[in-house]
């Protein structure tokens, strides 16, 4: 095997300090969507799973969560007291094992009829109470059902998110059908790991043509569990800050995240 000399030691030791402090100066990636809150749909079975997920987010550089489970099919049950009870719960726990991460309350809502009305009304919850609404369709959802979703999510009042948008159909045979949703005032979220290739050729490939054309406002986990959905951000971020530039990269996994915390308007990507 071939041995690393001298200079090669050196140098190899002054690029992982170099690395460690951009990790440090990064700790503030925010990630608006993952399925880390505890017992409440198809993410963190249980209280340990979950401080085990939060840990990990936390060496990810990751510096706030916010936790959107759920809300459609099986999962109506997931409403405001029922999420905010368990919310409540994991907080308190995870102060002492990652007291340096915020977390804060939101949903994951499937499209359906009538859903802004449940988010006014309080039942359904936005994210972190703000006026930012992440919202799901089904994978094989046509151009009209995606189109009537936002349009009745913006006439309302709220700024819809559209999550994991690389896995819908209708955006990868009609790319434009993006432009049109974002001219309206939809926002695009896509999933690291689809970025980095996790999710297949085609759908990385798409990643990349939004991220391109600077059709997309967020990166996030979409985090289930520590096998197939692990909550990483680290590799992906170093991917988008060479491949993009440092602007974009920030604006995608800090900037914008903070926007929507705070209920303020996210940067123009």
């Amino acid at each position: 095997m071939h041995k690393m000399g001298k200079c090669a030691k050196i140098l190899y030791k002054a690029f992982y300090a170099h690395f460690e402090q951009e990790v440090s100066r990064v700790e503030g990636f925010v990630d608006i969507h993952c399925h880390i809150l505890p017992g409440v749909d198809d993410g963190a079975r249980d209280l340990p799973q979950a401080l085990d997920l939060l840990k990990n987010a936390r060496s990810q550089g990751i510096g706030a969560v916010l936790l959107t489970p759920h809300y459609r099919g099986r999962y109506h049950g997931n409403v405001r007291g029922k999420l905010t009870a368990v919310f409540e719960e994991l907080c308190k726990a995870a102060k002492a094992q990652c007291p340096d991460l915020e977390l804060y309350l939101g949903c994951e809502i499937g499209y359906e009829l009538d859903i802004s009305e449940k988010i006014t009304e309080g039942s359904v919850l936005s994210l972190n109470n703000t006026q930012y609404v992440l919202l799901e369709f089904q994978e094989k959802s046509f151009r009209s059902r995606i189109m009537e979703g936002v349009l009745e999510v913006l006439n309302f009042g709220y700024v819809p998110i559209i999550a994991h948008a690389e896995r819908y159909e209708a955006f990868r045979s009609r790319p434009q059908l993006i432009e049109e949703v974002a001219e309206l005032g939809a926002l695009v979220q896509i999933n690291a790991h689809s970025v980095m290739g996790k999710g297949g050729f085609w759908i990385k490939r798409f990643c990349h043509k939004l991220l391109k054309a600077h059709l997309v406002h967020f990166i996030a986990t979409d985090a289930h569990d520590l096998k197939q959905r692990r909550p990483e951000m680290k590799s992906c971020y170093r991917l988008i800050r060479k491949k993009y530039g440092q602007a974009y990269a920030d604006a995608l996994f800090i900037r914008n995240g903070r926007a929507v915390l705070s209920g303020e308007d996210c940067i123009e990507c």
